[in-house]
């Protein structure tokens, strides 16, 4: 596992360094309102100490500082330096830089002291890693007692995409266990069954629907490879590259609307948790120190 999990994780650094211009900036915007849901629904309080791991480009982490104000800071972690990199400028240019810290390493397991902060925010991340069950009980570590976690994942893809999104995935090849991005998430109960087994109490669970317009689907494949997707996609042969393009785009003249463009609605799940604070009924002797 410990070599797969390497594997994966130098998978996900490079896919997203070699993305991280075009993430969530070519057309429709994706990751930026379901980090402000996440945001919104995480309760952050001004003067609160903040984690976003798999920060990215900065999109919780922007919001998140916003929400704790000029009393509070938002540390952000993430594998991919060009990704930190734009981080910090995006921080710079919506005027909370000075709130915001910023550091390369393993969203899984951040090199970050025991107890630290009041909540531990991540957005379309833990399909990502190759162990989720042993991030969440590491993000439990670094909350304070009685601290929230809260992250997004997905819930439900389009249906309708779903056989455009499996025709390029199989142009792919040793993708290093991501055959698709698609259904790597998993059934929400099992990642409510792993929560509760790392001992977070008050799990709650909001799933909305997320509805992305493409003007064509030109746009809908730019979008594409800057995001998710891409993990997998950038194993495909530079030699088939094109052919895979050309058979999803196809596919996708079949999706368009009335109108001509395209619609994903994609089923998005929020999910919030604590760690137990000491005196809680249910909290466990090793929070009562």
């Amino acid at each position: 596992m410990a070599g797969l999990g390497t594997q994966m994780s130098a998978n996900v650094a490079a896919a997203f360094d070699d993305a991280a211009d075009r993430y969530d900036s070519v057309g429709p915007q994706f990751a930026g309102p379901i980090a402000a849901r996440l945001v919104d629904l995480a309760g952050l309080r001004p003067g609160g100490r903040v984690l976003d791991v798999g920060c990215g480009s900065g999109a919780v982490l922007i919001r998140a500082a916003r929400a704790v104000g000029p009393g509070g800071h938002v540390t952000g972690i993430d594998f991919a330096p060009r990704m930190l990199v734009r981080a910090e400028r995006e921080a710079v240019d919506e005027g909370v830089g000075d709130r915001v810290t910023l550091r390369q390493g393993d969203a899984a397991s951040p090199p970050l002291d025991p107890g630290t902060f009041d909540a531990v925010l991540a957005s379309l991340v833990l399909y990502l890693l190759a162990d989720p069950a042993a991030a969440l009980a590491r993000w439990r570590e670094l909350l304070v007692p009685g601290g929230t976690l809260a992250f997004s994942r997905g819930a439900g893809p389009d249906a309708r995409w779903s056989p455009v999104i499996a025709a390029v995935d199989a142009y792919a090849a040793g993708a290093a266990g991501f055959e698709s991005y698609v259904h790597r998430p998993g059934q929400l109960s099992d990642t409510e069954e792993m929560l509760a087994a790392c001992g977070y109490t008050s799990i709650t669970r909001t799933v909305e629907t997320v509805t992305v317009r493409y003007d064509s689907p030109q746009q809908w494949w730019e979008a594409s490879v800057a995001e998710g997707p891409w993990v997998t996609w950038r194993h495909i042969p530079a030699d088939r590259l094109a052919d895979a393009r050309a058979e999803a785009m196809t596919m996708a003249e079949d999706l368009r609307e009335p109108d001509g463009s395209l619609l994903r609605r994609i089923q998005m799940a929020y999910l919030t948790a604590r760690r137990p604070a000491a005196g809680d009924p249910d909290t466990g002797p090793a929070d009562m120190a």
